[in-house]
């Protein structure tokens, strides 16, 4: 934002606009939207490779504003759930289980969240063999100090598989360990609640 006010983005939108719904993003480019904002609803802008858009490289423009009248070209269901108000536990399907969480930094900088029911998986799934996922206390998730657990260091290769216990209404706590806690303070952490 702070270069486009000082006007260092050149514009193309007048002499010559892509007259397509596609547009390829070069590395470290970016890509300024002009669009009418006159149809109501929430409209995905994401990646076309399926693994990056579960890795983060989508979103979703809201258009309008939820709770009018259909009347008024609003008709939005959220269900039960209040609206603006995120879910405590997102499942990770119908039945609980079985989930993967795609374990890459900048997933988020409060991390992931999964709810699963007693015996099933969570898979951490990464490319790269510069990572690894650890178990640690509430008090080391939030503040990602991860150093002090035996091989928080050591990257691994591979998915890591972990199987809730049968244990109900337990929360456990996730990081990858490496560069001392760096990638868990970029999001690479997850709470995973074992519920029914």
């Amino acid at each position: 934002m702070e270069q486009d006010k000082l006007g260092k983005l050149p514009r193309n939108l007048f002499d010559n606009p892509p007259a397509k719904d596609t547009i390829q993003v070069p590395t470290r480019g970016y890509v300024i939207i002009r669009t009418p904002l006159d149809n109501a609803g929430t409209w995905i802008f994401h990646c076309h490779i399926n693994f990056h858009v579960t890795v983060g490289m989508a979103m979703v423009l809201q258009i309008g504003e939820l709770g009018k009248s259909s009347l008024e070209g609003q008709d939005w269901c959220t269900g039960s759930l209040q609206r603006n108000v995120e879910c405590d536990t997102p499942p990770p399907g119908p039945f609980g289980g079985p989930s993967v969480i795609y374990w890459n930094r900048y997933i988020g900088i409060d991390g992931v969240k999964r709810c699963v029911a007693p015996g099933n998986t969570v898979t951490f799934s990464w490319i790269l063999d510069n990572h690894n996922v650890i178990e640690i206390n509430e008090s080391d998730y939030e503040s990602c100090n991860t150093h002090h657990y035996p091989n928080s260091t050591i990257p691994t290769i591979g998915d890591h598989i972990w199987t809730a216990p049968t244990t109900l209404n337990e929360t456990h706590y996730f990081a990858c360990g490496r560069w001392s806690g760096d990638h868990c303070r970029l999001g690479m952490k997850a709470k995973i609640h074992v519920r029914n």
